[in-house]
């Protein structure tokens, strides 16, 4: 009988090496036969590990591929050259999307970006998110002096006392100063001591700022995706990103954690009656029957076949331009009967238009966009979003944002008996998402079920 130790001597050794430097550290490397150079010479490539484990593990893993001739060599790219590469590949989606995907991955080129992709551990995804949370909002968009948001901070600085947006806007005309007076706000550059007057903040002694749970969360998706790649093209063994624990949002103790997603029925109703006199009535009113922001906006006034609207087409931004396009999926196309309100104020809406382009002397036509200013220009995305909050804010209603409508709209749907595929219907889309995502039970609801369980 063969001993244990004859074994052992006839068993072929790893040719793991093991390496100590000055500095006391060691690692473990070994050399492997990857086949052939272009050049015919032979095509041989080392490996470090830091434990001797890992080198065993990695040696009989690249020489089993090599031997199987599945062995693909790893990539040699920057995190940066990743991203682009992985852009560059992206085809047939919306552009949206797409300038989605490359704010996400800003964060990620600021701040390991040279890095090489195959030395990505999990600690550097670790590391990213701690310091997108705590220090990622340092973008420098808003401190270009020739920017809008430059000259616009720089004329409010010129004026200590303040300065009216009226008188901004006069200074700026063609560019939306208003919409970027709200990003100066929320940068937290620019203050409003009082209605319509703007005053520069002492910026000088604001420390860096992190970012929102929820953007760190879609920067791990897009870079989980980008790294993913690379797994299946077989340059990269694993997705360590895939590893990183994503933030979840803080909620305190006596936090409603639906409070700023929908309204209740008659929360709504007092936002309706408050904007019953706005000029934009007939669109707020769609945005409460649950049509997206670029579906409102993308809606012209020749989608409506009698009582049918037609939605078809959709208007998003895209960095500082906006985009019209297909709505965002193929349940979107959709066809809506209109209720009798709705389409008494589109009429109401229509008339009103064709007066002031009668007023101005502005050319009409039925392809003109449902929502626009007096003068038929369109309005910008983020400045509907504005409106609406300013709206809600004179109604003495609570935050939500505009998307909240259309949470509302599908929660009070499903609440009033309606099948869920005839909600989702309506919304357009999937009716898995009307319950998962956009549906919320209301305190009437869970009164009303509470007190049905035992009779």
């Amino acid at each position: 009988m063969t001993s244990p130790d004859a074994l052992r001597k006839t068993r072929r050794a790893e040719p793991i090496n093991k390496h100590t430097a000055r500095n006391g550290r060691v690692s473990y490397w070994f050399q492997v036969d990857l086949g052939t150079k272009p050049d015919g010479s032979r095509d041989r490539q080392r490996f470090t590990h830091s434990t001797l484990k890992e080198a065993r593990a990695d040696y009989r893993r690249i020489t089993s591929e090599v031997a199987a001739g599945r062995y693909s060599r790893q990539t040699d790219l920057t995190v940066g050259q990743a991203c682009d590469a992985w852009i560059d590949g992206r085809r047939g989606i919306r552009e949206v999307t797409l300038a989605g995907y490359v704010n996400d991955l800003k964060p990620v080129r600021r701040h390991m970006g040279g890095k090489k992709l195959a030395q990505l551990t999990k600690r550097d995804g670790d590391e990213l998110v701690e310091w997108m949370l705590t220090a990622g909002r340092t973008s420098s968009r808003n401190q270009r002096p020739d920017s809008l948001s430059g000259r616009v901070a720089a004329l409010i600085g010129r004026h200590p006392e303040g300065i009216s947006a009226a008188d901004l806007a006069a200074a700026f005309p063609g560019d939306d100063v208003h919409t970027c007076l709200s990003g100066l706000i929320r940068a937290g550059r620019v203050t409003r001591p009082r209605r319509a007057v703007y005053v520069l903040t002492d910026t000088a002694a604001s420390t860096p700022r992190g970012v929102k749970p929820v953007t760190v969360r879609s920067t791990l998706t897009s870079f989980g995706m980008v790294v993913q790649s690379f797994v299946d093209q077989g340059a990269l063994p694993r997705n360590v990103i895939a590893l990183v624990e994503r933030p979840s949002d803080p909620i305190a103790a006596d936090e409603d954690d639906t409070a700023g997603r929908s309204w209740s029925l008659s929360e709504v109703e007092t936002f309706r009656t408050a904007v019953a006199e706005d000029r934009l009535f007939a669109c707020w009113l769609l945005s409460c029957y649950g049509m997206r922001r670029s579906e409102v906006l993308g809606l012209r006034w020749s989608s409506i076949d009698g009582d049918v609207l037609r939605v078809r087409r959709g208007r998003v931004a895209v960095g500082s331009t906006t985009v019209e396009g297909l709505p965002k999926s193929r349940r979107s196309r959709r066809d809506l009967p209109l209720p009798t309100e709705l389409s008494d104020a589109l009429r109401a809406l229509r008339t009103r238009q064709r007066a002031e382009a009668l007023a101005l002397g502005v050319e009409w036509s039925d392809d003109r966009l449902i929502v626009a200013h007096e003068d038929g220009t369109p309005v910008r995305p983020e400045w509907y979003s504005d409106r609406f909050d300013r709206l809600r804010s004179h109604a003495g209603l609570r935050r939500i944002p505009l998307k909240g409508l259309r949470n509302t709209s599908v929660s009070l749907m499903l609440a009033s008996g309606i099948p869920v595929h005839i909600t989702a219907g309506w919304h357009g889309h999937d009716p898995a998402v009307s319950l998962s995502i956009y549906s919320s039970a209301l305190p009437e609801d869970l009164r009303a079920a509470g007190s049905s369980l035992f009779g």
